[in-house]
C-alpha cells in the first residue's frame, strides 16, 4: 500500500511539473521597436513569497509612484553602439538621456554596458560603465532550477570639474566595481497583477556582492588619487512570463529578511515604438508585405545608406543609396519582420522603420 502511495504522488508531482515548466528564450525579450512602461512602487506592502513549485503571487495591490518609458531599438539608433561591439540591443531610458547596450542571443541575454550624459556641476559629461565580461541577465533556456554564477567588473572614468568642498576642483572621477552575481530560477506558479491576471511564470532569485573603488584626478596633486572603497550586496527577484518581453515585476528586498523595499513593475503592454527622430529624410517603403522584392522611394540628396537588421537587431545588410528608388532582393530573407534605418550623409539616423517578408 506505501509503495501505491509513493508511485502516486510521483506521478501527480510529476504532472504538475510538466504542466508548469514554462521555460525563457530568446524570444521572450522585447525586440526593436518595443516601448515598455514600468512603474515603481517605492512603498509596497507585498511579500516575495517562498521557493519551490506551484506558487501563488497576488501582487494586485501594487501602486504606482512613479512611471518610467523604455524603448527598445537597435543599436544604431544609439549613440555610443560602437564602444561596445556585439551588441544587437539597446534600451533608452526616455527623457533621461542614458541607454543600455545588450546582446540577446539564443544562449544568453548579456548586457555590456551604458551611456548616460551627465552634470555633476561642472558641465556635461559623458559616462561610459563598460562590463568585463558582460553581465548576465540569463541564460537559455530558463526554467525551474535553472542557475548560474556570473563576475564580472564595471569600469568608468568620465569628467567631474566639481570642488565637492575640500578646497579644489576634482576634475576627473575613475570608478571599479568587481561583481560577483548569483541567479537562480527558485519558483514557478501564476502571477497577477494591476495589469495581468493569473499568468504562469517563473521566478528568478539574484544577489549580488559588490566591491566598488573609486579614485580622483586633481590636478594639483599630479595624478590619480584613491578616494575609497565600499563593500555592498542586494537582493532581488524577478517574475518572467511567456511572451511579453519584460519582467511583470521587479522586486527589491534586504538581504537578511527580504523585506521589499521597492517595486518595478509592468504598467501596460508592450507596444510597437513610434518614431522618436526627426524623421527629416522620407521614405516611401512598399510593397509590404513583401515576397522577392521590396522598394525604397527617398531622395538620395539626403540618404547615403539603408541598414536592415532582423528582429533581434542583428544587421543583415547595408545598401548603398545611389538614386531616389532603391530596389532590395529579398529572395533569400525568411519570412518575419525587419527593421530598417535610413543612414544620413553625416552617419546620422534619418528615419526608420519595419517592413515584412511573407512568401
Amino acid at each position: 500500500m506505501k509503495k501505491s502511495l509513493l508511485i502516486v504522488s510521483a506521478i501527480i508531482m510529476s504532472a504538475l511539473g510538466a504542466k508548469a515548466q514554462i521555460t525563457i528564450t530568446m524570444a521572450d525579450i522585447a525586440s526593436p521597436v518595443t516601448v515598455i512602461q514600468q512603474a515603481t512602487d517605492t512603498m509596497p506592502t507585498i511579500a516575495v513569497g517562498a521557493a519551490g513549485i506551484s506558487q501563488t503571487w497576488n501582487f494586485t495591490a501594487l501602486n504606482t509612484h512613479s512611471t518610467d518609458t523604455l524603448n527598445f531599438v537597435s543599436p544604431t539608433w544609439a549613440p555610443l553602439a560602437s564602444m561596445f561591439p556585439g551588441c544587437n540591443l539597446a534600451v533608452e531610458f526616455s527623457g533621461q538621456n542614458a541607454y543600455a547596450y545588450a546582446s540577446n542571443t539564443a544562449s544568453a541575454m548579456t548586457v555590456m554596458g551604458s551611456s548616460s550624459v551627465q552634470d555633476f556641476g561642472g558641465g556635461p559629461s559623458t559616462v561610459t560603465p563598460k562590463n568585463t565580461p558582460a553581465e548576465i541577465l540569463t541564460n537559455y533556456p530558463a526554467t525551474y532550477l535553472s542557475n548560474f554564477v556570473n563576475n564580472y567588473t564595471t569600469n568608468s572614468t568620465f569628467y567631474y570639474g566639481v570642488d565637492p568642498g575640500i578646497g579644489f576642483v576634482i576634475d576627473s572621477i575613475r570608478q571599479k566595481t568587481m561583481i560577483t552575481k548569483s541567479s537562480n530560477v527558485d519558483a514557478w506558479g501564476t502571477i497577477s497583477t494591476p495589469l495581468m491576471s493569473t499568468v504562469p511564470c517563473i521566478r528568478f532569485n539574484e544577489t549580488k556582492n559588490s566591491v566598488d573603488s573609486l579614485w580622483a584626478y586633481v590636478t594639483a596633486f599630479g595624478g590619480w588619487n584613491f578616494i575609497q572603497e565600499t563593500i555592498s550586496d542586494s537582493r532581488q527577484f524577478s517574475w518572467w512570463a511567456n511572451g511579453i518581453g519584460f519582467p511583470l515585476v521587479d522586486a527589491s528586498t534586504n538581504m537578511a529578511a527580504d523585506t521589499v523595499w521597492q517595486v518595478q513593475w509592468l504598467k501596460a503592454a508592450p507596444a510597437a515604438g513610434i518614431n522618436d527622430y526627426s524623421a527629416i529624410a522620407d521614405v516611401n517603403v512598399y510593397p509590404n508585405p513583401a515576397q522577392n522584392e521590396i522598394t525604397f522611394a527617398l531622395s538620395a540628396n539626403k540618404v547615403n545608406a539603408i541598414q536592415v537588421l532582423d528582429i533581434t537587431g542583428r544587421i543583415i545588410e547595408t545598401y548603398a543609396v545611389t538614386s531616389d528608388n532603391v530596389k532590395i532582393n529579398i529572395s533569400t530573407f525568411a519570412n518575419g519582420i525587419y527593421t530598417y534605418s535610413l543612414i544620413g550623409k553625416d552617419k546620422n539616423v534619418l528615419n526608420h522603420g519595419k517592413f515584412t517578408v511573407a512568401k
